[in-house]
C-alpha cells in the first residue's frame, strides 16, 4: 500500500470517469469523422465538375477566334 494503489474505490472513480468522457468523446469524433468525409469528397466532386465546364468554355471561347 505504500507504492500501490490504497484505495481501490478512490481509482475506480476516475477510471469511471475517464471512460465516460472517452466514449463521450467518441460518440461525437465518429459522426463528425464520417461528415468530414463525405463533405471532402462532395467538394472534389464539385471541383472536378467546375474544370470541367470551364475547359468546356475556354475550348468553345478559342473555337470560336479560330473561325
Amino acid at each position: 500500500t505504500i507504492f500501490g494503489t490504497g484505495d481501490p474505490r478512490m481509482m475506480s472513480t476516475g477510471i469511471s470517469e475517464a471512460l465516460v468522457t472517452t466514449q463521450a468523446g467518441l460518440a461525437i469524433a465518429i459522426p463528425l469523422l464520417l461528415a468530414h468525409h463525405f463533405l471532402k469528397r462532395r467538394v472534389v466532386v464539385l471541383v472536378e465538375d467546375m474544370e470541367a465546364c470551364g475547359m468546356g468554355i475556354i475550348a468553345h471561347i478559342s473555337k470560336g477566334q479560330m473561325q
